[in-house]
């Protein structure tokens, strides 16, 4: 039996049913642009070019290997072989949309886009953004004010008669629940995207079928603020920001497909106009958000083919593609004037100085992570003022680079399978084999990339979950503070805290139900995470304990510089504490917010201070702490003051909360 689809202008004849919207009786012909087929696929792909974790490439071909679901081999644009290796082929279906079907348009050079798109008056419009950043439920919340669909995540973009035209894909959105619940009507929920997701297909009350010209593209960025803020890109960072948009970007160069990418892109660039658009991480202003990409929309008017702008390809770029933008040049004389860039397939990159590679930054939250990389984004830069705490060393906030090397989407993941592939991806991280996750202040090549982390190091089954040539520091602080901290923090009450504390299962403070470009963050107790870290991490470690940190500042920052392999200058060390002192860090964030706040409580940052604990926990919270965690304590020196406390302590002293009660 055949299943007949059409997606992104190609008539797909598949042999198992995959989750998009089927042809009718009537459109189905003898003629296939591309088929879906069940068969044997090789484990390896001779004379590949590229090899990551789960794919290898070739001009022509890429094989994709996700395990315990299936295999993929799709070759020349036309073919798509599946190799199912579990028991649920809706399993090996699911996977179709991503990776296989965006790999097919790419070898038939089509650009591929990581945006959605719908239909407004005089075009297309791309709404462009990371994992996580909202595209799909912007896209849902425009359709339920009468857009129509254009495609869903991932947008291909041909050139007709030298105009970039969006091409239509499938009539359905993948939403998450939490996104369903804030939509005003009730869409058709059509399937889960995987089973044990609360993420599913829901069909677009309104499509459309016909590519449309790019009309214009909104770059979609959450922020700190409190209001939706929107503002034109410059045109010489349009072709940047369509280049880091771009969905497997890393297939391209293994496909050959660079150069036909880049023309399309190129194109683009000089047609189409840009907004960035930011929008509060919380509450996400979903209404407000889709009312104003309208309002800004309706300003920009219709394309018009006759009046290209400056694409601003020869402006300098560093990044993935900083070699390539810059081969590619301004416009100039010769056949190319006129606004195309010259293009080059050889890349003739200057050598570069050795990066000192990757020290993480690892500990259990609230244990003093934000302020050390405060202290160190402060010496790297050393410019006279305080660094923006918004712009710190070490952050990773989306997924990114771990989907695009893994060349799936981790939101397609189980948490299992997240955990493990993210064991493999860290490997190549500290190899060098990768680039450094996006987020934060970019490393100079001459700096260590540093990377935050509150993962616990092993997974329960023994593995660990970081390579061991990686360099750790580790940050330990007392956990009679980190409750106090953590239930600030959240805005929970102490009793919960102490038992999440003390709970094998603990994970971070991300929405559980939808993953908002964060990975899950598996953390385990108190005791174990810093023991397992401390004790058995088979990494070279550098740990500090926060109190330290505080009690001699200099020192303690001076001995975690000289370990990630910084040049120690006491002077600009001294500057650079100074400046992220606590009542600095206070005043930023009270002037411009902090994104990590937790959107429900007070601030981030507190007083920064050790011993709170004395005031706000009562003393049976106190021996609930010291009997889940009493031996980690001891060792760390923070034993000896609790059992003083309690010895010292009323009989029936009443037990004090903080944070939200519940």
């Amino acid at each position: 039996m055949a299943y007949w689809y059409r997606a992104y202008g190609l008539r797909i004849r598949s042999a198992l049913p995959l989750p998009f919207d089927s042809l009718a009786a009537a459109d189905v012909a003898d003629a296939a642009d591309a088929t879906v087929r069940l068969g044997s696929v090789p484990s390896s792909l001779p004379d590949r070019l590229t090899r990551t974790v789960l794919w290898q490439a070739r001009p022509g071909a890429l094989l994709l290997h996700v395990e315990g679901v299936a295999r993929y081999l799709i070759t020349d644009g036309r073919d798509v072989r599946i190799e199912p290796l579990g028991n649920n082929p809706a399993d090996a279906a699911s996977f179709v949309a991503g990776m296989p079907l965006t790999v097919l348009l790419q070898q038939r050079g089509v650009a591929t886009l990581h945006a959605a798109a719908v239909q407004s008056a005089g075009g297309a419009v791309l709404l462009l953004g990371r994992s996580g950043h909202g595209k799909s439920s912007l896209a849902a919340a425009l359709v339920e004010r009468g857009h129509a669909l254009l495609a869903d995540d991932v947008t291909g973009v041909v050139l007709n008669d030298g105009r970039a035209t969006a091409l239509p894909a499938f009539a359905s959105l993948r939403l998450w629940t939490e996104t369903l619940e804030k939509m005003r009507s009730s869409p058709a929920v059509r399937s889960r995207v995987r089973q044990g997701l609360e993420k599913y297909w829901v069909e677009a009350s309104k499509a459309c079928a016909q590519p449309l010209p790019v009309r214009a593209a909104i770059v979609l960025k959450p922020y700190h603020g409190r209001d939706i803020d929107m503002a034109p890109v410059p045109p010489n960072s349009t072709f940047w920001q369509l280049l880091e948009h771009t969905h497997r970007k890393r297939a391209l160069k293994a496909l050959g497909q660079r150069p036909a990418h880049f023309r399309v892109v190129a194109a683009m660039a000089r047609q189409v106009p840009m907004l960035l658009a930011r929008r509060p991480r919380h509450p996400f202003l979903l209404d407000e958000l889709a009312e104003r990409v309208e309002e800004h929309v309706a300003e920009i008017g219709t394309v018009s083919a006759a009046a290209p702008r400056e694409a601003g390809v020869g402006a300098r770029h560093t990044g993935p593609w900083g070699g390539e933008l810059r081969q590619m040049g301004t416009r100039a004389s010769g056949p190319h004037a006129g606004g195309t860039p010259a293009l080059r397939e050889r890349e003739e990159l200057a050598p570069r100085k050795k990066s000192p590679g990757v020290v993480w930054i690892a500990g259990f939250p609230k244990s003093g992570s934000t302020w050390l990389r405060a202290v160190l984004t402060n010496y790297l830069e050393d410019n006279g003022q305080p660094a923006s705490i918004n712009a710190l060393v070490g952050a990773w906030h989306d997924r990114d680079a771990f989907d695009e090397y893994l060349g799936i989407d981790s939101s397609h993941m189980t948490e299992e399978e997240t955990s493990r592939h993210l064991a493999r991806f860290r490997e190549a991280l500290d190899g060098g084999l990768v680039a450094a996750p996006a987020g934060g202040r970019r490393s100079r090549c001459d700096e260590p990339t540093f990377v935050k982390t509150h993962d616990a190091y092993r997974l329960p089954d023994g593995v660990p979950r970081f390579p061991a040539t990686a360099k750790v520091v580790y940050l330990v602080r007392n956990p009679l503070d980190v409750a106090v901290s953590y239930a600030h923090h959240l805005q929970w009450d102490i009793d919960r805290t102490i038992a999440w504390m003390d709970d094998w299962q603990a994970r971070g403070s991300h929405n559980p139900r939808g993953i908002h470009g964060r990975l899950p963050e598996p953390m385990t107790t108190w005791s174990n995470h810093v023991s397992d870290w401390v004790q058995h991490a088979e990494v070279a470690i550098h740990v500090a304990r926060y109190e330290d940190l505080l009690a001699h500042p200099h020192a303690g920052f001076g001995a975690i510089a000289r370990f990630a392999r910084l040049d120690v200058d006491d002077a600009r060390l001294g500057r650079a504490i100074e400046h992220s002192a606590f009542h600095r860090l206070q005043a930023q964030e009270a002037k411009h917010g902090y994104f990590s706040k937790q959107p429900t409580a007070p601030s981030f940052f507190r007083s920064g201070t050790a011993g709170s604990w004395r005031s706000v926990l009562a003393p049976e919270q106190v021996r609930a702490i010291v009997d889940a965690h009493g031996p980690v304590m001891e060792r760390f020196g923070y034993l000896q003051e609790a059992q003083a406390f309690l010895d010292g302590a009323p009989a029936h002293r009443p037990a004090r909360r903080t944070g939200k009660r519940r």
